[in-house]
């Protein structure tokens, strides 16, 4: 994925498990059980995204501030379109990169220079290079594209939470897997941690408490940790959303040239 914010190299600029059972009688009924379990965890995961993303297309103002060993590197801003099925537009508003767009559809990715040509389709392991890659910030529809199994209990900070266990459903997806823990009672995003297809735990997550915004909770930071790299994280503050009619034409790999 592509660095936000702004990248080590042009096309860093925007740049984002399971339990087994033991005994006979618990392999006997495990699939029952996770018939059982899994519409349940569904649910969770959709109440979850609900925190972080809307059923309406919307407008975000989003700042994201890259930390290097707790100090500030850089920080940039995006304005960010997102349709309600989770397609999204990000256009860097601010920095050397200013202009320069990513598109995340169920069709693909692509990146956008401006004075150039065309958009790039960008692949996996190009959407993986920098501190934050675009789908953490853009893909906000986990029920949409993961399969979701209830893990064990947990404590996180203090707080009684559960673990939902997400298994990637669309090839495309960077992260096969996501451990993703909800708050016992409310489902609200916790913790997550993010798994490459070799298992190797990437990137975490931290959730900020919900706020109130227009009647609803909603989050409006997070801040993603490199677990390769330990010194770097980046902070995404959401600094202002609202509903708005987006043309569908914006997300159009071949319009992308074009002014938004």
């Amino acid at each position: 994925m592509l660095r936000l914010p702004p990248p080590r190299t042009l096309l860093a600029a925007f740049g984002t498990a399971l339990t087994l059972c033991a005994g006979t009688l618990a392999l006997l009924s495990a699939p029952r059980a996770l018939a059982a379990d899994q519409p349940a965890a569904q649910t969770m995961l959709a109440r979850a995204d609900a925190y972080r993303s809307t059923s309406s297309d919307t407008q975000t103002d989003i700042r994201i501030t890259n930390l290097v060993g707790q100090q500030q590197d850089d920080a940039t801003r995006y304005l960010v379109y997102t349709r309600a099925n989770g397609d999204t537009l990000a256009l860097t508003r601010s920095g050397e990169n200013d202009g320069q767009k990513y598109l995340a559809t169920t069709r693909g990715h692509w990146f956008y220079v401006p004075n150039t040509r065309s958009a790039v389709r960008i692949n996996g392991m190009q959407r993986l290079q920098g501190e934050v890659v675009i789908s953490d910030i853009t893909r906000t529809h986990w029920a949409d594209s993961y399969r979701a199994t209830t893990g064990a209990a947990a404590t996180i900070d203090g707080r009684a939470a559960t673990e939902l266990d997400l298994a990637a459903t669309d090839p495309d997806n960077v992260y096969p897997s996501i451990k993703l823990w909800v708050a016992t009672g409310t489902d609200v995003p916790i913790r997550a941690q993010f798994f490459l297809a070799s298992g190797l735990l990437f990137r975490s997550a931290d959730f900020a408490t919900p706020v109130e915004v227009d009647g609803r909770k909603v989050i409006r930071q997070i801040t993603y940790r490199n677990e390769v790299e330990k010194q770097r994280a980046s902070v995404v503050d959401i600094l202002d959303g609202k509903p708005h009619r987006i043309p569908s034409g914006w997300f159009n790999p071949d319009t992308l040239a074009d002014a938004q």
